[in-house]
């Protein structure tokens, strides 16, 4: 057990996008305990920002959230070997079903619990930012941490990777994985909406398996001062709930043992059944000889080879984020938390609203479009790296394809991904209008204001793009943009907020039913192009500095944009 154990940490830890994904809700945290700007689930109150109870209000909405890396890492642990095909070849050896999965699944709890202290780690360094009233702050304690831990993070993340575990064990099937996560999330979401106003605090309480609702209802009436100092004692609705779902937990990781098998046959391999190969004899499969000869060739470098090369890139690219599992799961998520709200959302300031056009964009604004940030992001690395990581790099660039080709190609790309999220969660969005009985469909509204709200993810997923090709290495791309996410969020808090230098940063133009967008908009679209502009710019260095076959030294690669910059732009 332990040699799977050791192997599947080491694999969980090299994984790029869980930690991209942990240092983003590390940002959040970070955010959301150190300023007003960031809220999650409700506001700090009147109450210091470093109080015991902060920490698990805010670990315990990320269990719920981190559903979507725990997803990532049982999938990489118990199927990668069945997708693969190297399944044949583990278990033709004298394993025991009980060493693998045992050590699979708590490898992959390990590497989870190393990205929950990732996030701890941010709300804790947010109580010693400067910009902090000290009034605000009460005594510093790593208690609260330890608690949270021991009560709500470790028996939630057991709860999650036990039933995800159980549901990638029956499946073999990662899409059903992430379609269990969607659909826990919309269950989640309804149940905390029928379950609201039940009588039976009892069964309210027990039946939220995330003991949130425990913890809400045991401080439920606590002054503020109790708040700023203690931390609810483990009984009565903590304890309940704790071992209900604990138990719930060992139940399903023991019928995950029970149910794991080891032969492939009567699973789907990936997106769909492996096909059967043709079968014949030797001769029927023989490659027949060519019956003419090949044709002359007569190559073309004018500037519709160009454009012509441009197009399949921008097709390859595309198709491949698409279709690509990652960004399936981040549209499932998306749609998982824009839904609940979308559907419950039916009054304003106590009045009964209808689900109209306005409404439903500002609930996609708010609950769907923020996943986008982290498809641009990771993705910007993903396509600038797809040759490099499977080894095909200095094929594809002794081609002779000019620099601007692949790197216009690769942002297009970010582009025609940003458009189909945004259209998808349209469509969804005018569904869920008329499932409401609502059948005034104003998609001129939706095409503008979705349309509108997608610059700023242009403007992000351009400035990651160029960050990737200026570093030449992804982890230190990544990096770099958590930074910038980091030090805007420091520069809003210091009142650095002109929209001249914060990236991206524009007016806001809320739409109104009455007149629409008003006089707002066109303040909006002036900063957009001036950051358009700027983009543009970096956009050309970038393609200066594209990197082709073996990358040298940085000294190297601008010597050799100053040789392309003297000549043809990237030719």
């Amino acid at each position: 057990m332990f040699e799977f154990l050791r192997f599947e940490l080491r694999q969980q830890l090299r994984s790029p996008l869980l930690w991209l994904m942990g240092a983003l809700f590390a940002a959040l945290a970070f955010g959301a305990a150190s300023t007003d700007v960031i809220i999650l689930g409700g506001s700090v109150g009147n109450v210091h920002r470093n109080a015991p109870m902060i920490v698990p209000q805010f670990m315990g909405l990320f269990t719920l959230i981190g559903m979507l890396f725990i997803a990532m890492s049982i999938n990489g642990a118990l199927l990668r070997d069945f997708e693969q095909g190297t399944a044949e070849l583990i278990f033709a050896s004298p394993i025991k079903r009980r060493d693998y999965v045992a050590g699979r699944i708590i490898a992959a709890v390990i590497g989870c619990l190393m990205i929950y202290a990732l996030i701890a780690s941010g709300i804790f360094i947010a109580q010693f930012m400067p910009w902090i009233d000290a009034e605000r702050l009460g005594p510093v304690s790593l208690y609260p941490y330890a608690w949270t831990f021991a009560v709500i993070v470790l028996p939630n993340l057991l709860f999650t990777a036990a039933l995800l575990s159980l549901l990638a064990i029956v499946t073999r099937s990662i899409l059903w994985v992430y379609i269990g996560v969607l659909g826990f999330f919309i269950l989640y979401g309804v149940s905390a909406a029928l379950l609201r106003d039940l009588d039976n605090v009892w069964v309210a309480t027990l039946a939220e398996p995330l003991g949130l609702r425990a913890f809400g209802r045991t401080i439920r009436y606590w002054a503020a001062e109790q708040r700023n100092n203690e931390l609810p004692a483990i009984a009565g609705y903590i304890l309940a709930n704790r071992a209900l779902w604990i138990g719930i937990s060992l139940a399903l990781f023991a019928a995950c043992f029970a149910l794991f098998k080891t032969e492939r046959s009567g699973t789907a391999r990936g997106w769909r059944r492996a096909k059967a190969l043709p079968t014949g004899t030797a001769a029927e499969t023989s490659v027949k000889p060519m019956a003419r000869p090949l044709p002359k060739v007569s190559p073309s470098f004018g500037r519709s080879t160009y454009v012509s090369q441009f197009l399949r890139q921008l097709r390859f690219d595309t198709l491949g984020v698409l279709r690509g599992i990652p960004f399936i799961v981040m549209l499932l998520f998306a749609i998982a938390n824009f839904i609940p709200s979308a559907i419950f959302a039916q009054t304003l300031y106590e009045t009964s609203i209808h689900p109209v056009t306005s409404q439903m964009l500002q609930a996609l604004q708010g609950a769907y479009s923020f996943v986008l940030i982290i498809i641009v992001l990771f993705y910007a690395g993903e396509l600038v790296a797809k040759e490099r990581s499977v080894k095909i790099h200095e094929v594809t660039d002794a081609m002779p394809v000019p620099n601007w080709v692949p790197l216009t190609a690769k942002f297009g790309a970010l582009i025609a991904v940003i458009v189909c999220f945004q259209l998808f969660g349209g469509i969804v969005a005018m569904l869920i209008q008329l499932g409401k009985g609502h059948a005034q469909l104003e998609l001129a509204v939706y095409a503008k204001t979705l349309m509108l709200n997608s610059l700023v993810f242009v403007l992000m997923g351009g400035l990651a793009l160029c960050l990737q090709v200026f570093t030449n290495n992804k982890y230190v791309g990544y990096a770099l943009l958590v930074l910038v996410l980091i030090g805007q969020i420091v520069l809003g808090t210091l009142d650095y907020t002109h929209n001249l230098y914060n990236y991206a940063s524009a007016p806001n133009a809320p739409y109104s039913d009455m007149n629409g967008y008003g006089h707002f908009q066109k303040e909006q679209l002036w900063f957009q192009a001036y950051w358009g502009l700027f983009l543009l710019l970096l956009l050309l260095l970038s393609a200066a500095l594209w990197v082709r076959g073996v990358s040298g030294s940085m000294r190297e690669r601008l010597r050799l944009a100053r040789q392309r910059l003297s000549g043809p732009l990237g030719i």
